[in-house]
């Protein structure tokens, strides 16, 4: 894959995170089964995405980002898979996580949720180099549950993303559609609701389950970010705030 790429030069001295890079032309990658394209960003669009992430990544431990294969991450407009418009797209193909810079970006908390929930797409498959199978994981579920038809097909569902507690054991429908969301949404809201969960972890102990499970999953991968998920069913909890969302 060639990308043809401008470094953010002015924050990179500032970066611990992998490198945020600009595209200077669009961009069409065959990942997996289809296509993913995007556009070039516009400067400022990028720079305060540049910003947001190293502010969102700055707890993560820097091995994380080795141990997770992320080599690289590329700010951009426009970006699609198989012609369905994404706010991020992990790449492990080809070691890359893309952040459409515009998309959402105005919606209170959500860039901040997509960043940490796709970057965790990255760790699962460094994990064991399968993303969309867990056995271990499903086990966890009640009895008779059954995932949905994965992601790809609630992006347009209304509120697919909201935190609800209407479903014991997850923590929005988006979760409920397949295992590899269901994880990634556990992660990404573990670090920007973490009372939120402390308190579900309380009284839903398929939740607390998988809290320990998505621990154990963070240390064999890279025993340094086990800490990303300070969450404990005994800890004391201040006042949260859900908000809706489409991941």
């Amino acid at each position: 894959m060639f990308i043809a790429i401008t470094c953010l030069g002015l924050l990179r001295p500032m970066l611990t995170t992998p490198p945020c890079v600009e595209l200077n032309a669009p961009v069409v990658v065959r990942v997996g089964d289809g296509d993913l394209s995007c556009e070039p960003s516009s400067f400022d669009d990028s720079l305060d995405a540049a910003v947001r992430i190293q502010r969102e990544f700055s707890t993560y431990p820097t091995a994380l980002f080795a141990r997770a294969d992320c080599a690289r991450i590329v700010l951009c407009t426009k970006l699609a898979y198989a012609g369905q418009l994404r706010a991020a797209i992990p790449d492990w193909e080809h070691n890359t996580l893309y952040i459409d810079t515009q998309r959402g970006a105005k919606s209170p908390g959500y860039p901040e949720h997509v960043l940490h929930h796709e970057f965790f797409h990255l760790i699962d498959h460094a994990d064991d180099g399968d993303v969309y199978n867990d056995i271990t994981w499903t086990a966890l579920n009640p009895m008779g549950f059954r995932y949905g038809t994965g992601g790809v097909n609630a992006q347009t569902t209304r509120n697919t993303g909201a935190l609800t507690d209407s479903m014991p054991g997850f923590l929005t429908h988006y979760a409920t559609t397949g295992v590899e969301e269901d994880k990634a949404e556990l992660f990404a809201f573990s670090i920007t609701h973490r009372d939120y969960i402390a308190a579900r972890i309380k009284t839903d102990t398929v939740l607390a389950a998988k809290v320990v499970r998505l621990k154990a999953i963070l240390k064999n991968l890279c025993p340094d970010a086990e800490h990303l998920i300070s969450i404990h069913p005994n800890a004391s909890t201040t006042s949260h705030s859900a908000y809706p969302s489409n991941n």
